[in-house]
């Protein structure tokens, strides 16, 4: 299995447990998530480069969210 196919199937076992819970408190897992998920990168004993490569995941991971969106916005639209 691909990795592309192991993160479908791993969405498609978390979507129902936040399906038709209210957006707000989606979106409050998901951004709890992705806080313990970036929190991890840690350079030992380099506070200050775990800091530099913790904002610079944060930034590709914003940057990879926002690619997202436009491809589900444009498949609702289109």
């Amino acid at each position: 299995m691909s990795f592309y196919e192991q993160v479908d199937a791993l969405l498609d076992r978390i979507a129902p447990i936040l399906a038709g819970q209210p957006l707000e408190m989606q979106g409050a897992v998901v951004s709890d998530l992705a806080a313990l998920w970036i929190a991890g990168h840690r350079v030992c004993g380099d506070r200050a480069e775990g800091d530099r490569t913790r904002e610079e995941l944060l930034e590709l991971h914003a940057e990879h969210v926002r690619e997202l969106v436009a491809m589900y916005v444009g498949d609702a639209d289109g």
